[in-house]
This record gives structure tokens, sequence and C-alpha cells, in this order.
């Protein structure tokens, strides 16, 4: 038993795994049977992430002693964190970073490691790794300069920084145009995080616009997983601006696409967008199965991302209706999810729904409390969209409680953009 495949194959039915098993994020079945038959080799950080699936040396199947390069090093550690093993990452990175890198090795190394902790979603390391790498990083070589900018933007935008993750983004994109031969695939997803952080600024003309030129990107670099985010977005921008048809036709284009590559959890949250759109055009029934099917697959898929955003929709679907207890109990629902997916946007929407609800039980103190809450997170995060929907909301519910001056107060400010001055208006009164 001399060949890598044969040692691997071994290695394989001693620990139980199947080929799938093995494969699992790191390749396909059909490779791993195809390397077993001495039919094809797997490069060395994929047979390393192998190795240490199957509890051996990556020696043990090679038969040599395995290589410590930088290079070797770092890519295996982009592959663990691909194959969602980051703490693994995390130990390889570190095994890089004691071999004396050069500036530019170890400033890529810091990018891999803030990959790694977003990967297990803790942020605050995340960006502290990629602040290091972005203060390590030689100006003489901007791509790497664009791909640290463009993880720091991420991970502002997933902690709701929304102009800084503009900022971010702004450099990254900066950095890769003076880059001679930048990588499609790396200015797509700067495009779409631009395009994204500015829809949740409420500035949708312009996140339009980065989303046609990230489709345009993403074209270029042949990668189907970035032309169907970007369809994705163009049919969630198309459904803000009121142009149902070409929602919904760039929605359809994402579905397939996600589900010709196996993104199960993209592919759903389509769903909820189509949702969306049949809503927007008076199709309630067609809403509401689209979003009932993406709220069952999203709790089986553990995505409380989508879990939030679909069990907020279908509060707001239940609160048309007049079902008030069916409103509350989705709210609660999106509520939980979105608290555990940091997704604030996303709870604050569904604290109005529900307090839309109870204020029509008359429970008004509790409906205020919903509100004034939803307002000041949504206040911190400098999210005028989500603000104007969510004051619009409160100030109807004011109305309809004969408290016009404090309605047209409300709607004043938010007309104004006088952010300032909302604390206070909300501000729950004893009654």
């Amino acid at each position: 038993m001399n060949s890598l495949g044969e040692r691997m194959r071994a290695a394989r039915l001693a620990r139980g795994l199947t080929q799938q098993a093995l494969a699992q994020g790191v390749a396909t079945k059909g490779f791993i049977c195809q390397v077993e038959r001495n039919r094809a080799t797997p490069s060395l950080p994929k047979l390393r992430i192998l190795a240490e699936r199957l509890g051996l040396p990556i020696g043990d199947l090679t038969g040599e002693r395995p290589p410590a390069e930088l290079t070797y090093l770092r890519k295996s550690a982009e592959l663990a964190v691909k194959a969602g093993e980051p703490a693994r990452a995390l130990t390889l990175v570190d095994e890089g970073l004691a071999l004396h890198p050069t500036a530019n090795e170890r400033a890529d190394l810091f990018r891999v490691r803030g990959t790694a902790y977003d990967a297990l979603n803790d942020l605050p390391n995340a960006l502290a790794a990629h602040q290091l790498a972005a203060a390590t990083a030689p100006s003489d070589d901007p791509e790497l300069n664009a791909a640290i900018y463009v993880e720091i933007g991420t991970v502002l935008h997933a902690q709701e920084q929304f102009n800084a993750a503009i900022e971010a983004s702004m450099r990254g994109l900066h950095w890769l145009d003076r880059c001679k031969h930048a990588e499609p695939g790396l200015r797509a997803r700067v495009l779409t995080n631009l395009g994204r952080t500015s829809y949740s600024l409420g500035q949708t003309g312009e996140a339009m616009d980065y989303f046609e030129r990230s489709l345009l990107a993403a074209t270029d670099a042949e990668s189907l997983f970035r032309i169907a985010n970007a369809h994705m977005n163009l049919g969630v921008g198309a459904r803000a601006t009121g142009d149902l048809d070409r929602a919904i036709e760039h929605c359809n284009r994402a579905l397939e696409l996600y589900r010709r590559i196996g993104h199960d959890r993209s592919a759903n949250r389509v769903l909820n967008n189509i949702g969306d759109v049949h809503f927007a055009a008076g199709r309630s029934v067609e809403a509401a199965q689209a979003q009932d099917r993406c709220l069952r697959r999203a709790r089986e898929l553990g995505d409380d991302l989508e879990v939030g955003v679909s069990a907020a929709e279908l509060a707001r679907y239940a609160l048309g209706r007049g079902d008030l207890d069916a409103t509350i109990e989705f709210a609660h629902e999106s509520q939980a999810a979105a608290e555990r997916a940091n997704d604030h946007l996303h709870l604050a929407r569904a604290l109005a729904f529900e307090g839309q609800a109870l204020d029509l039980q008359g429970q008004h103190q509790r409906a205020d409390r919903c509100f004034q809450r939803a307002v000041t997170m949504l206040i911190e995060r400098h999210a005028s969209g989500k603000l104007a929907e969510v004051g619009a909301a409160y100030a109807e519910v004011l109305r309809s409680r004969g408290e016009f001056d404090r309605a047209f107060d409300l709607m004043r400010l938010m007309a104004d953009r006088d952010f300032s001055k909302l604390p206070a208006a909300v501000a729950v009164r004893k009654r």
C-alpha cells in the first residue's frame, strides 16, 4: 500500500467516513474517488485539511515530511475557513507567523486571521485583525490592500457601522483602481458591499448603481456565486424602487443560480425577496406562501438571519389582515432570531410590528416602549431608511389615538432628518 490514494482510502475506511463526508467543504465526492483511484492528486493545502479530518499527519499520506512554506500554510488556512474549520485556520496562521514572514506575507496572514474570526462570529477580533493587516500591508501591493479593506468593510457592515463600512469599501475600491490586473471577483465583492451598505442607509439609487456594476464585475470573473448575489441584490433594489417585474426577473435568476451551485441558504433567502415582491403587487396569498416556505426552511438550516427577516414579513402580513395574536407571535420569533444574528435593523422592524399590534389591543404603553426601543437602535446605526419606515408607523399609531400634535411633530422631525430630537419625541409618557 504505497500510493497516496490507497493510504487515503484505508484511513477513510478506518475512520468510518464516507467519501462525501471527507470531501465536505473541501472537494467533491467525485474528486475524492479519483484521488483514491490514483487518477487525481490534491494540492498540498487541500491534502492537509483532508489529512487532519482523517486524524493523520500529512506525511502519513504523502510518505514525505510536510512542507512548512508560508504560502502553503496561508493557502491551507484560507481553505480551512472555506471548509468551515475557522479554529483550525487560526492555528495555521499562527504557524505561518512564527516563520518570520515578509511584511506582505504578515499582512495577508493577519487578513486570513480576520476572516477566521469573522467565520466564528467574533467580529471585534475580526476587525482588529483586519486593521492590523491594513497597518502592516506595504503600499506597493495595491491588490493586497484592496482585499484587506474589502474584509474591513464586510465586518463593519455586519457590526452595523454603516458610514464606516462605506469609507472602508471606498478605500478598497481606490486600491483596486490602482491595480493593473485586479481580480474581477474582488471588485464584484467590494461593489456588492457598497451597494448593500448604501441600501441599509436608505440610499437606494446609489445602491442600484453599485449592484449593476457588481453584476458586470462578477460576469467578468465568471463567478456564478457572485453573479447570483448581484441578481439577488438587484431584485431587492428594484422592489424598493417599485419596479416589480424587474424585481421578479432578478430574483428568479438568482434562485436558479443558487440552486445550480448548491447554496441552500442563499436560495432560501431569495424566497423572502420573491414573497416581498408578491406582497407589493397585491398577491397576498402567494406572498404568504413564499414567506412561510422561507421561514420553515430557515428554521431547518438554523439561519437566524433569515428567520428574523421572514418572520418579520409574516408579522406584517398578519397585521394587515387584523390577526393581532399572530402578529405578536411572529414578531417575537423575528426579534429573538434577529438578536442572535446581531441584525438590529430587522429587530427594530419586528418591534414596530409588535408595537402596532399592541396598540390595537389597547396596550398603549407597551406599544410605546416597542417603538422607543426600535427608534433608539436605528438612530445609533444611522439607518435613515428604516427610521423613516418605523417613524411613519408610529406617527400612524399616534394619529389613531387622536394625538395629532405628537404625530405631526414626529413626521416633521423625520422629514427634516432631525434625528437628535427623535428619542424625546418617542419617549414613553405616563398615562
